[in-house]
């Protein structure tokens, strides 16, 4: 196998890095780096550090991301990515908290225990999310783009996102599974490991 492979997991809204998908990738992926950054809530903060990120990364590093994080992942240009119950409009959900604090569900590296919700942010969302599909907009690594290097997992019980359409008009190597939003045990283990596994075999 080689070096240690690079494996970037993006998490969702009101998480962090340190969520419980993100460690069981790094207990299942013990011979491979398995980097978990906390992201900013404000998204032109997070495209900037997700950025500082990509400028570290070896060419062949894999990008992973649920929900939020699936839509982040999706911006990471030349890798192979794996989207799992993308949430390309996460601005939407926002909508219907605005002026409301959420908590995060994970412990930051910052401390933070909640987050604002004003108009400010969903507007900004709504910007980002509007440019996401543009080839010129994004986090550029080292390597040509290619829709052949974006992979998605979809749950047929996910009664929280839907975009799987809206994925299937920009790409088309895509799973269904028997699951909900959130990525339980099981499927981690099950289906999101092997496709890691699959791509580092065919580097």
């Amino acid at each position: 196998m080689g070096n240690k492979k690079q494996v970037v997991y993006l998490h969702g809204l009101s998480s962090s890095g340190q969520s419980t998908t993100a460690q069981r990738l790094r207990r299942t992926l013990a011979k491979q780096e398995v980097i978990s950054p906390d992201i900013p809530v404000q998204p032109e903060v997070a495209l900037t550090e997700l950025k500082k990120l990509a400028s570290t990364l070896r060419p062949d590093a894999i990008i992973v991301g649920t929900s939020m994080g699936g839509m982040f992942a999706q911006l990471f240009r030349g890798f192979h990515r794996i989207l799992i119950n993308p949430s390309f409009h996460t601005s939407r959900h926002m909508k219907e908290h605005v002026g409301e604090r959420l908590p995060f569900h994970n412990p930051r590296l910052d401390g933070a225990v909640d987050f604002e919700v004003a108009d400010k942010l969903v507007k900004k969302y709504e910007k980002l999310e509007a440019r996401q599909f543009d080839p010129k907009f994004g986090i550029f690594g080292k390597n040509p783009d290619s829709p052949d290097q974006v992979f998605a997992f979809f749950g047929t019980k996910d009664d929280v996102v839907n975009c799987k359409d809206e994925y299937l008009s920009h790409y088309s190597r895509s799973a269904d599974f028997e699951g909900g939003h959130r990525l339980d045990p099981n499927s981690t283990i099950t289906l999101v490991v092997p496709k890691i596994l699959e791509i580092i075999g065919e580097e």
